[in-house]
């Protein structure tokens, strides 16, 4: 049976997926367009991996069963918003690697964890069905 996709565990295969699968494809990316367009899709998918750990960091801490710790949530909060998009926008602002490798890069974590979750819903699904047949319940 699949995994949960509200499992932590989902999530680091999902990154660890991701990082793997990305570097792959910045190779590809780099071979047939260039050096600057596959860095451009390695460095923005390593900080689409951060963004995503960040992300995941902050859900934790927002919705732990005990007391919501506030000084540990502005603070990743604030490294999400000044560090991460921070460091995005001065690699944009000085072009130093492709636009749209970049934005590949940025959006590959995403459509990996959409994949990921489609395809473990899917599962999911087919294992539910009631059995046909004379096997069936009524």
């Amino acid at each position: 049976m699949k995994e949960s996709t509200s499992s932590s565990d989902f999530l680091k295969r999902t990154a660890f997926a991701a990082l793997w699968t990305g570097i792959v494809l910045g190779m590809a990316v780099a071979w047939k367009w260039g050096w600057d367009a596959g860095a451009g899709f390695v460095l923005a998918l390593v900080w689409g991996l951060g963004n995503f750990a960040v992300l995941a960091a902050i859900l934790t801490v927002a919705t732990h069963p005990s007391r919501v710790r506030v000084g540990r949530l502005v603070g990743l909060v604030a490294l999400k918003l000044i560090g991460l998009y921070g460091v995005a926008a001065w690699v944009l602002l000085y072009q130093w690697v492709s636009l749209p490798a970049f934005v590949a890069g940025f959006s590959w974590t995403l459509a990996v964890t959409v994949l990921r979750a489609l395809g473990s819903l899917t599962v999911k699904t087919k294992l539910n069905r009631q059995p046909k047949g004379k096997d069936r319940v009524s």
